[in-house]
């Protein structure tokens, strides 16, 4: 192979799922996604003349670097194991949604059990947490960056179509809920704040 067919092949590996053309070229250097598809498609041929497990094929979104068909259900059961539970991916769906967020905060869109979620997670090396006042600050680690294939800037919006629309419709009525709350706190520590004014004054009058 020469320098540019292994580029590509390096980047297809790297990345693990379609890319597409104008992507690649962007990431490997070349002027167009035509000659991008060029190189892909000597790869192509170079891999079928090959016996291995794997293959290059063409996708909807792009191109992937990938295992044969008869290699599927091997791999499968050892993606299978390393999966996140549903209510762990839920959680951290939260987490990535709302990031930054403290810990409290997660514990109110998603019910007392996501602290032994987040445990695990931690555990897991998804998050980390750092003491903030008296809660804790949780934060995305580049574990899942890398496991997610997801730059930080776009944590925000990472996890949204995997969230169930039961979760999200209760984290936006919990959400309104907590501002209502601190809204009214907010009012009431003013109508005080005002109250100790006016008796200061009252008193300072009196003397």
């Amino acid at each position: 192979m020469d320098e540019t067919q292994l580029k590509v092949e390096a980047v297809l590996f790297a990345v693990g799922k379609e890319i597409t053309s104008e992507r690649l070229a962007s990431l490997c250097s070349l002027d167009s996604g035509a000659e991008v598809d060029s190189v892909v498609e000597t790869l192509q041929e170079k891999y079928a003349a090959q016996q291995n497990s794997l293959h290059i094929v063409k996708k909807e979104d792009g191109w992937k670097l990938t295992v044969k068909d008869q290699f599927v259900p091997l791999v499968s059961t050892i993606v299978s194991s390393t999966e996140l539970e549903r209510p762990l991916m839920d959680t951290l769906a939260i987490i990535a949604w709302k990031y930054p967020i403290v810990q409290s905060e997660v514990i109110k869109l998603r019910s007392p059990a996501a602290y032994e979620h987040m445990r695990l997670l931690q555990e897991q090396g998804f998050i980390a947490k750092e003491r903030f006042g008296r809660t804790y600050k949780v934060k995305l680690t580049s574990k899942f960056f890398a496991y997610f294939d997801l730059p930080s800037e776009e944590a925000k919006q990472a996890f949204l179509k995997v969230v169930p629309k039961d979760v999200l419709d209760a984290a936006e009525a919990t959400e309104k809920e907590a501002e209502e709350v601190e809204r009214l706190i907010e009012l009431e520590e003013k109508e005080d704040s005002g109250k100790d004014e006016i008796k200061a004054a009252m008193q300072e009058m009196q003397s």
